[in-house]
């Protein structure tokens, strides 16, 4: 029996998001990374550290989404409550997890275990840990929730890792065929190629060089022989109309 495709929503948490003041690059890298694994990201929301707004969006979500993940809010500052939050969502209460406390005592041997960072070892009391090989506090997981710290650079190396442990369901097929033209002369053909192949996904994306500007179209799908035919159809047409085509 072919599997289902997985599906999956991410929320972004913090203040200093909505304010301008950070760019959300962890979406963009969670996305990429569940794509090479074949799960779909079907949502992805930013909101305010604040309690009810996490815990009714993580409920609404994780009703919905096979997966849901989640970035910001679990460092040792005032604002950081996003650990509270999932436990209320969940109906968990918020304890001490002794392996999370453990791996802190350890890392700050050689200095302070302030009370700061020891809250980053309550967790909801049902939580597993997710590991964190940069600054050891770890992330966690209830259910199919995903809690991960929104530092990028912690986040990356966890989230990477961490992915090759779900199940991804059923893996994309993806070419791309780039060109030198425009979009508006090779629309109408690619609108044509998507009905014929309407259960395939064709995405077309201008791009702008220093002397130069194009389009790629990418073409992606569960059957690798459909999207290999789809694309042979695009890059015929364009090589037919001297539009320089390449494929990849």
């Amino acid at each position: 029996m072919k599997k289902k495709r997985k599906s999956a929503g991410i929320i972004t948490i913090g203040n200093e998001i909505l304010s301008g003041k950070t760019i959300d690059t962890n979406s963009n890298f969670i996305c990429n990374q569940l794509f090479n694994i074949g799960v779909s990201c079907e949502e992805v929301c930013t909101i305010k550290d604040e309690k009810l707004k996490i815990i009714e969006k993580v409920n609404i979500f994780r009703s919905k989404y096979d997966y849901v993940f989640t970035s910001g809010g679990i460092g040792p500052t005032h604002d950081d409550i996003t650990s509270d939050s999932i436990a209320q969502a969940f109906g968990q209460k918020l304890l001490m997890n002794e392996e999370a406390r453990k791996r802190l005592v350890e890392h700050y041997s050689d200095d302070i275990l302030t009370k700061a960072r020891l809250k980053m070892a309550f967790l909801p009391e049902q939580a597993s840990l997710i590991d964190n090989p940069v600054s050891v506090a770890p992330g966690f997981f209830v259910e199919n929730v995903f809690v991960f710290p929104g530092v990028p650079k912690i986040l990356q190396i966890m989230v990477k890792e961490f992915v090759k442990s779900l199940d991804g369901g059923i893996r994309y097929y993806k070419k791309t065929v780039s060109t030198k033209l425009s979009e508006g002369i090779i629309g109408s053909y690619v609108e044509k190629i998507q009905k014929k192949f309407s259960y395939l996904e064709i995405g077309s994306y201008p791009y702008f060089k220093k002397k130069s500007f194009g389009v790629s179209l990418i073409i992606k799908g569960d059957d690798k022989s459909k999207v290999i035919e789809a694309s042979m159809e695009i890059y015929s047409y364009i090589k037919s109309i001297k539009g320089e085509p390449k494929i990849f």
